[in-house]
């Protein structure tokens, strides 16, 4: 009956701290808790693993505890199985010892039936040679002295026989001693055999626990391995925006180094083109050697000639004048970077301020990764406002504040802006006014978000979506 209630209460205190260590894991996971600078799924998967190593120590300790039997089973077993090997051993030496004693009681009684034979016959022949006694007295007195001497002879057998017999009931005691000892060793060694299988059961469970925690940690293994993917592609971009950090400090340089020409805006005159103006911009990819790098290069800078004919209308203008300088190295920076396959944005900056019929313009290149920005959908920010209680030009107001921070937002996660305006986009006048009159016929508070219609690229440009909504409910939608 014990053994009984001592598997149920492992039962149930294994179900209970199963449970506990199911729902501390699941809040850990809904907590995204993070132990140790691990990931909240891994923080709660050693948790788990903790609570299962518990529910093993506690199935052990209550076994240990409540079996003396089990504890000293599968504690003492080498020392079990020494004094049951040390026991068989004494009872084959006993045995050996009582085989020979006996063997040797066997020969005494030979002797002592052949003695008495011999008594016998020395009677009969005594009995015959009374009537020789005169003749036969010596042999007589012999004969008597041979008697005698067997008569000792027979005692000392008798009493040898008597210690013999003594030592049988004494080994006879130690047999049964021995078969004692020998039923509780196999009394000992049943129980012994029914721990080892509970133990082979726990164990095969236990191999069943470690099989799913190694697939877990392969599982794991695998998220690790794409975790370095990933890292290895932030390391590349990393390095990228080093390179373009060096390529702007070299044209920082250059254009410290050319001041003189960026003085030019400063003199009297209309200017046409002004300093970090886009000139030609494009959206390069699957460009992986650099003779496509070289061909790309230089339709951007013919797009950016055209561009800055048509700005800043040099007067006579040659068909072979460059129109567009850009420094040797500044190519070779170029077509280096780009000639990796990845997709990049490419504009072709001018260097300096340009006075209306200025024939030589100096640029820069400006390159950055082309990855997407911001999501279909993404709400960039969000204003609450009471049309009913404001103006026309206060909503505008605080529209213009609702784009400010969407542009702000956008250039800091990486959408390049116009390096004139500063600006990522532009909103048109007509849908604003429209959305603005829309909204004057709605009481009460309402939210505003700036939302992406559609994907957004470091490219650009940001196009944005008004979207109006009151008590979580969309009431109205720019476009």
């Amino acid at each position: 009956m014990a053994g009984y209630v001592l598997v149920l209460a492992v039962i149930i205190l294994g179900g209970a701290i199963a449970t506990v260590g199911d729902r501390l894991g699941s809040k850990v996971g809904k907590a995204r808790l993070s132990w140790f600078n691990l990931r909240p799924r891994q923080t709660a998967v050693l948790i788990t693993i903790l609570t299962g190593s518990l529910i093993s120590a506690s199935t052990l300790a209550i076994l240990f505890a409540l079996s003396r039997e089990l504890r000293d089973g599968v504690l003492r077993i080498d020392t079990i199985r020494r004094q049951q090997a040390a026991a068989e051993q004494e009872l084959a030496e006993t045995r050996a010892q009582k085989d020979k004693i006996e063997a040797e009681l066997a020969q005494s009684q030979i002797e002592l039936a052949n003695i008495r034979q011999r008594l016998s016959q020395t009677n009969q022949v005594l009995e015959q040679a009374v009537n020789r006694q005169t003749l036969t007295e010596a042999e007589l007195k012999q004969l008597q002295d041979r008697y005698t001497q067997a008569q000792k002879n027979l005692e000392n057998f008798e009493a040898q026989g008597a210690r013999l017999r003594q030592e049988i009931q004494r080994l006879q005691r130690e047999r049964q001693a021995i078969q004692s000892r020998l039923e509780d060793v196999a009394g000992q060694k049943v129980a012994l055999e029914t721990a080892i299988r509970t133990a082979q059961q726990r164990l095969a469970e236990v191999e069943a626990q470690k099989d799913r925690l190694q697939a877990e940690i392969e599982r794991i293994q695998d998220q690790l391995a794409v975790a370095n993917q990933q890292q290895q592609v932030l390391r590349n971009q990393q390095r990228s925006l080093q390179q373009e950090i060096a390529a702007l400090e070299a044209s920082r340089q250059r254009l410290e180094e050319n001041v003189s020409i960026l003085l030019l805006g400063l003199r009297r005159g209309t200017i046409a083109i002004r300093t970090g103006q886009v000139l030609a911009s494009a959206v390069i990819q699957n460009v992986k050697d650099p003779a496509q790098a070289t061909q790309v290069i230089e339709e951007l800078l013919r797009e950016a000639r055209r561009n800055a004919i048509v700005l800043n209308s040099p007067q006579d203008l040659k068909p072979t004048d460059q129109v567009i300088q850009i420094t040797t190295e500044d190519v070779r920076r170029l077509r280096s970077q780009i000639s990796d396959g990845q997709p990049y944005v490419v504009r072709i900056l001018a260097a300096a301020n340009y006075l209306q019929g200025e024939s030589n313009i100096l640029v820069v290149p400006q390159v950055a990764r082309n990855q997407q920005v911001f999501r279909e959908g993404e709400n960039l920010a969000t204003i609450s406002l009471d049309p009913s209680q404001m103006t026309d030009e206060q909503i505008l107001q605080r529209l213009d504040q609702l784009f400010t921070v969407s542009n702000q937002r956008a250039i800091a996660s990486g959408v390049l802006p116009d390096p004139v305006t500063g600006t990522v986009g532009s909103f048109r006048q007509i849908e604003l006014v429209k959305f603005v009159l829309d909204l004057k016929d709605h009481q009460g508070t309402v939210d505003i978000s700036a939302v992406t219609p559609t994907s957004v690229y470091t490219a650009g440009p940001l196009t944005l979506s008004l979207v109006a909504r009151q008590n979580q409910r969309v009431i109205l939608r720019s476009g």
